[in-house]
């Protein structure tokens, strides 16, 4: 099957990791695959597969007026559309709301079937009236619409047929180093992620606040870049916690990381399917979660392979923490559970639910899957 991926860019961010780890695995199972990027490819975080045709289009860029919005998205579909057909794709399969509208606009009349994929949760993601009508009016037209939780799936199936929607979560990624075992591992909380409101960053440095007097030997590291690196860092000041806490920026050993440390804690306000909380899960981390609306739940089990906390509930929050931070048999057994509960997501699962789909639409059976 000749499938053709498209994504804004190969950033440092979970859709793009997962696009870039879907593109080997197909290409590793003997699909022809060629991925197509509206940026240049300057600034990858994510090495393309090898095997992987790579086409940078080199369309991303930011209008100052509308005039010129409308101009670079004529200018966008002309490109899109001509890289499709130069692709001669089988199935093109598309990352993110934005893209997913572009891609379908592109793809009208030449006889390819689109999947489209959301990376994040709609319901709290905001795109703007104008966006959310275009999807609306263009996902109809998908050969199929994948999500990430059965959540996200009640949400596309208002306004899509349900036959056109399918569940299908992000693979796991092998871990790259070593995992320490509970009793070896350091006395640190990490948390990973753009430094955005999104993250909920602000109620870890609280939560983290009210217990850290109480336990001098924890530290908590925040990784991840972003515009709210400010404010967290005036955060930490003012709660004079520079020695425990920092913000080490973006970081490429997210691996060593997890696996050498105690705690991990997914503090989001919302998300789409929390790749970093699988990853801490594949290194036996124990995991506190905030419940959000979409992900954390459909991950772990609630006292079982980690703490699910209410979102925004910063006393919540502590008390999790000083109960992990406390006991170190719990430790134990909620990384061990974790573990084992992060093997449902093993790449070749995953894989073997795309392809259940990708063969369903490159046929024409629609709701085969």
């Amino acid at each position: 099957m000749r499938i053709c991926g498209v994504i804004a860019s190969l950033g440092a961010g979970g859709a793009e990791r997962v696009m870039t780890e879907l593109c080997a695995g197909w290409h590793q199972r003997g699909h022809d695959v060629t991925l197509l990027t509206l940026s240049s490819g300057i600034d990858d975080f994510y090495t393309v597969p090898p095997g992987v045709r790579r086409v940078p289009l080199s369309l991303a860029s930011v209008s100052v007026n509308a005039m010129e919005a409308i101009r670079a998205n004529v200018t966008r579909l002309q490109r899109v559309r001509s890289a499709l057909r130069d692709a001669h794709p089988d199935v093109v399969v598309s990352f993110t709301d934005q893209t997913n509208i572009l891609v379908l606009l592109a793809a009208q009349n030449l006889g390819i079937p689109v999947v489209v994929s959301e990376r994040i949760d709609p319901r709290r993601h905001t795109t703007g009236a104008a966006w959310r009508a275009l999807r609306r009016a263009t996902y109809r037209h998908a050969a199929a619409i994948v999500v990430q939780t059965e959540r996200v799936r009640s949400w596309a199936e208002r306004f899509v047929p349900a036959a056109l929607v399918h569940v299908i979560p992000n693979p796991q990624r092998a871990a790259q180093v070593a995992t320490l075992p509970a009793g070896a591992r350091a006395a640190r909380i990490i948390a990973m992620g753009r430094l955005v409101p999104q993250k909920g960053f602000d109620r870890l440095i609280r939560a983290f606040a009210a217990v850290a007097a109480d336990a001098p030997a924890w530290r908590l590291d925040i990784y991840g870049e972003g515009p709210d690196r400010e404010m967290l860092e005036q955060l930490v000041s003012t709660h004079y916690l520079a020695h425990v806490v920092s913000l080490p920026g973006r970081t490429s050993q997210g691996d060593v990381a997890l696996a050498t440390s105690s705690v991990f804690v997914l503090s989001s306000r919302y998300e789409g399917f929390p790749n970093v909380l699988l990853e801490a899960m594949t290194h036996g981390c124990a995991c506190i979660a905030s419940d959000c609306d979409s992900g954390p739940a459909e991950l772990l089990e609630d006292r079982q392979s980690g703490i699910l906390v209410p979102v925004d509930d910063v006393p919540a929050l502590a008390e999790a923490l000083r109960k992990v931070m406390a006991d170190r048999d719990l430790r134990t057994s909620l990384g061990a559970a974790a573990q084992l509960a992060s093997s449902r997501f093993s790449p070749n699962r995953v894989l073997d639910h795309w392809d259940v789909v990708l063969r369903a639409v490159s046929t024409g059976i629609r709701n085969a899957a």
